[in-house]
């Protein structure tokens, strides 16, 4: 409260404080209808404003449409380089299951990296 204080009173206000600048996720997959028991690619792609891949942490999820909690966990990624793929139905990384046909979800990227906001990216999916 204090700094707050000194802020206000050195004719600086609380909102003259900058927020931390934004991230560019772009989350991007094979189609928006992966086939049941098959492979399926999607990658994440971090740039700061300036276009340069920026090292951050990926955490990647399923939300089902209209429930607001996550259905399904992919995994945290810390990546050096700004860039995560993966494909779905290759070794460690199983193919979309049967009871997963017809319904309609999200893949989530929740994105955090030092010096920056928090950045989430959404891709929709409709396994068939």
């Amino acid at each position: 409260m204090l700094g707050l204080a000194l802020l206000v009173a050195g004719g600086i206000s609380a909102s003259a404080v900058a927020a931390p600048p934004k991230l560019k996720v772009a989350l991007v997959g094979q189609d928006h209808h992966p086939l049941v028991g098959k492979k399926w690619h999607y990658s994440v792609t971090v740039t700061n404003a300036a276009g340069k891949r920026v090292p951050c942490t990926i955490h990647l999820q399923f939300l089902a449409v209209g429930i607001p909690l996550p259905v399904g966990q992919i995994g945290v990624h810390k990546v050096k380089n700004g860039f995560w793929e993966e494909t779905f139905g290759t070794p460690g990384s199983p193919p979309f299951p049967p009871a997963a046909r017809d319904q309609h979800l999200i893949i989530e990227a929740i994105v955090t990296a030092p010096g920056y906001a928090k950045t989430t990216a959404r891709w929709a999916i409709v396994p068939k």
